[in-house]
């Protein structure tokens, strides 16, 4: 509840209109469906469950109402969570980690740029992810790129 108050404030300050707070998975998806706001922030661990509830709402968001923008905040670097959040694309899209949006410019400007239909992603998600692409690349089996792979 703290790192939520602290966001909206956060957002308000920004010039965004938070139009609702959610406690829980569940609760979120009725708000984001009876407010259609431009984005949604979404905590990975969300109640009930405190496992992946909160990427699963937001998944289901983006399947529900493509417009409506979506940035999940995490503890800690999953990439199988954001691989899974970005699938069909990374529109409207973005993938924090919660330990670097102290930076409130950088974390309202993520905002804004995910709801003008672009894509907020982690340096480090990011960077993460293009390695693992790489490193799965079936053609580099046939080359010595295989040997630099490094997990």
């Amino acid at each position: 509840m703290l790192l939520r108050e602290g966001m909206v404030r956060v957002l308000d300050e920004a010039g965004s209109d938070v139009v609702a707070q959610a406690g829980d998975a569940q609760e979120l998806l009725r708000k984001v469906s009876a407010h259609r706001p431009d984005v949604a922030v979404v905590d990975i661990r969300m109640p009930p469950t405190e496992t992946d509830d909160g990427l699963r709402a937001a998944i289901e968001i983006r399947r529900q109402l493509p417009q409506t923008g979506v940035i999940v905040l995490s503890q800690y670097l999953e990439e199988r969570y954001a691989l899974d959040l970005v699938a069909d694309s990374a529109e409207r899209t973005g993938y924090l980690l919660k330990d670097r949006v102290g930076d409130v410019e950088r974390f309202a400007d993520s905002v804004r740029r995910v709801a003008e239909g672009g894509s907020a992603l982690d340096p480090e998600v990011l960077a993460r992810m293009l390695g693992r692409r790489r490193c799965e690349d079936p053609l580099a089996q046939l080359t010595s790129a295989s040997s630099r792979c490094s997990r």
